[in-house]
């Protein structure tokens, strides 16, 4: 595979190890980046990877891994459970969330947290929280008396959370200024009555909060699980991690550290690569409202003389009969707010390419693939990865084509799974589940979820062995277990 070649013009914090590191040799994709240039395409050649063992097709034995995907609605809560050589199983909890708009989703989440410590005896020993969405983390808040009670041994994050990392504090700076035009914005629609448009605002954003509040206080209960030395920051140009014991591998493929790759959410026909909107509302609000949002009065078309607040006017005879007292069409109080939902709707998928993505390669070369809610950007980084040497060598597209499960992305989005960089790679993939709820996807105008043509293609790939955790299946599945509150399958 051929190399990226970058800049380096951002610090990024040295990492404290986290288990076992395999030699690993840190491409240009592992340095710190401002604009990449777009990598070469690679070669496919049978010497293109180290060596692999036998696949799983000729395999008999005891379960290699066992994968339990909660159904408690629209989110992600995922545990991972694999043999250890020697001792009791290696244990991973990806994300524990519901969308704000499930019904019961307290107590939903509150049953999801009582089996989990009914499974894993109390313990587990990585605890990894792709990012800051509330569909990923409420149940830390929602079941906290039960959450307290679980022991974790690591905490895994992005190193988007980095504190010491340059542009991970530049996007979040971006971040806190757009959630600020957000909660304006919303500020706004309530002040003129529109309360249903505030609270779609909101869902759209993947936030519970006007200012996503109460969706951080959620992601730091759960990074307090870290204890004072704070959690682990992971990057894709780490080497592979090794958990003590155990004979798999962990791959972080994103986010990339790459400000233009995260800000690139969706494909586009006449140019995919370049794909990107900013994230302080130009493109998208107009000037004038960026400025009234942000409370700037140089941008005021009136001068105090020449205008009065909305309350006023409804004590004013001549607005009552004129404006107060007509269709609500005709009124205009909010349209300055009208590409609010599509700015809202950005913020959320910039979010969204934050996501912590791991693969976990198995002793014999099958890999487990866990996208979160990564979209297009973030997917295709992984072309320039590349880790090791020699037999032990590895590389983005390569562990694509060992995956033979995968944990599909942002609930079957139209922006969540590439194609020919992605789905298509994925020549020894037998199942696929997607955690989702249609019905609630389309309250909170998520849009296609998941996507009737993404769930044929991989349907099609996988010989019907796609499952959605919204619906039981139609036919027993050979290794999966259906439960009403989780599907757990049997690699």
């Amino acid at each position: 595979m051929a190399k990226r070649t970058v800049k380096t013009t951002t610090k990024r914090a040295k990492r404290p190890s986290h288990g076992t590191p395999a030699p690993a040799t840190k491409t240009s994709a592992s340095k710190k980046t401002g604009a990449a240039k777009k990598p070469a395409a690679a070669k496919k050649t049978k010497s293109s990877e180290g060596t692999r063992r036998k696949p799983s097709s000729e395999r008999t034995g005891d379960p290699r891994a066992l994968i339990r995907i909660y159904r408690h609605g629209l989110g992600d809560c995922i545990l991972v459970r694999i043999p250890r050589k020697n001792g009791p199983m290696f244990t991973l909890l990806i994300d524990c969330g519901v969308a704000v708009a499930q019904k019961q989703g307290a107590e939903k989440m509150q049953d999801v947290m009582r089996d989990i410590l009914d499974i894993t005896k109390g313990s587990v020993d990585v605890l990894a929280v792709t990012h800051e969405h509330w569909d990923h983390v409420s149940g830390f808040q929602q079941a906290q008396e039960l959450f307290n009670q679980l022991t974790i041994g690591r905490v895994w994050v992005a190193w988007t959370e980095d504190p010491r990392d340059d542009l991970a504090q530049k996007l979040r700076k971006e971040r806190n200024q757009s959630l600020q035009l957000v909660s304006a914005s919303v500020e706004a629609l309530r002040a003129a009555g529109k309360e249903e448009g505030a609270d779609s605002v909101l869902a759209l954003t993947g936030m519970f909060g006007a200012a996503g509040e109460k969706t951080k206080a959620a992601f730091d209960i759960a990074k307090a699980k870290a204890g004072s030395g704070g959690p682990d920051y992971l990057h894709p140009a780490d080497s592979p991690i090794v958990p003590e014991g155990c004979d798999f591998r962990i791959f972080v493929l994103g986010p990339p550290h790459d400000e233009k790759a995260i800000k690139h959410f969706n494909p586009s026909k006449t140019n995919p690569e370049t794909y990107e909107l900013a994230l302080d509302g130009s493109g998208v609000l107009p000037l004038g409202v960026i400025g009234a949002l942000c409370g700037d009065g140089d941008v005021v078309p009136f001068p105090p003389s020449s205008r009065i607040p909305l309350s006023m006017s409804e004590g004013h005879r001549f607005f009552r009969k004129a404006y107060w007292t007509g269709a609500d069409w005709r009124r205009i109080d909010t349209d300055w707010l009208g590409n609010t939902d599509e700015f809202a709707l950005m913020l959320q998928s910039a979010t969204n390419n934050t996501s912590l993505v791991l693969a976990i390669e198995l002793a014999d070369g099958d890999v487990l693939l866990f996208a979160a809610d990564a979209q297009v950007g973030n997917w295709l980084s992984w072309e320039a990865l590349e880790w090791g040497t020699g037999a032990d060598r590895r590389t983005g597209p390569g562990l694509l084509e060992h995956t033979i499960f995968y944990k599909v992305g942002h609930h079957g989005s139209h922006n969540a799974t590439m194609k020919e960089k992605g789905l298509d790679l994925m020549t020894a993939l037998k199942t696929a589940i997607i955690p989702v709820d249609e019905v609630v996807a389309k309250k909170m105008r998520w849009g296609a979820m998941p996507l009737s043509s993404l769930v044929a293609a991989l349907s099609d790939k996988t010989q019907a062995r796609t499952l959605r955790t919204d619906k039981p299946p139609e036919g027993t599945i050979a290794g999966v277990e259906v439960d009403d509150l989780y599907f757990e399958l049997t690699v």
